[in-house]
């Protein structure tokens, strides 16, 4: 059979698969994991499995529904280009790429869209890819105000920062972040602009495509949405960090006096 058939069933496999020596073994998000043998890698990635062992995985909780997700690329780089694929690779996601300038449209138009009165563009997620690790918040704030979840990716020769993911009604935003960065490192603004314009690298634009098609599939209930964190990437390590919101953003914490 060549039709996948967790596509056809709207079916997606929640967990990861490592090889080992007896089989495969799938390692699921909440600690479990289960051998499987005499399957090789190929098919279980395309679903050819018997019809019992399709069932039996259900109810393990190692298969689940395909979520529909629309989620808007802003920008016009490589870096957005590669979200745009990973994120349209994984199941059920309806990616709409927004240009992020003049003269650098995309396939759907320009990020302002989502400023039109009346719009019906509402998406479940925007990916805010700027060149500069300062650019682009015009739309991260735009998002922010209509309380659409927003996080910004940025990507240079040997380095990538992701997140945080900021929601409504949740303190630890992007301007957190900012913030915290520029507390930590008065020379901060500087070294953000002598990193404006560099080329971004193919690992660390691998590393966010990845992260980033990850986020979309386990959906909004999963812990890197819900919990304020933000992610960096080198050629020596990869990893997530608590996100504190700062007392002195002012959109969180006009965000609480609403809720108040």
């Amino acid at each position: 059979m060549t039709v996948n058939q967790f596509t056809a069933r709207r079916l997606v496999l929640a967990c990861e698969i490592a090889e080992v020596p007896h089989g495969l073994r799938l390692l699921c998000p909440d600690g479990r994991s289960f051998l499987l043998r005499g399957i090789p890698r190929e098919a279980l990635v395309r679903g050819a499995l018997p019809e019992q062992v399709l069932q039996v995985m259900s109810q393990l909780g190692v298969l689940r529904p395909v979520r529909t997700a629309s989620v808007v690329v802003v920008g016009a780089g490589p870096l957005a280009a590669d979200v745009s694929q990973a994120i349209r690779a994984g199941p059920g996601a309806l990616v709409v790429e927004l240009g992020d300038g003049p003269g650098r449209s995309r396939p759907g138009g320009h990020w302002s869209l989502l400023a039109e009165s009346g719009s019906r563009l509402r998406p479940d997620l925007v990916v805010v890819c700027p060149r500069d690790p300062l650019g682009l918040r015009e739309p991260v704030h735009l998002c922010q105000d209509r309380a659409i979840p927003v996080i910004l990716a940025w990507a240079g020769p040997c380095g990538a920062w992701l997140g945080p993911v900021s929601l409504a009604g949740r303190p630890g935003c992007q301007d957190c972040l900012d913030i915290a960065m520029a507390r930590r490192d008065p020379l901060w603004p500087h070294t953000a602009v002598a990193l404006t314009g560099s080329a971004p690298g193919w690992a660390p634009r691998r590393w966010l495509a990845e992260s980033l098609r990850r986020l979309v599939d386990q959906g909004a209930g999963c812990q890197g949405w819900q919990s304020p964190s933000w992610g960096s990437w080198t050629v020596r390590e990869a990893g997530f960090t608590q996100l504190d919101a700062e007392p002195g953003c002012r959109r969180c914490r006009d965000r609480r006096d609403r809720a108040a």
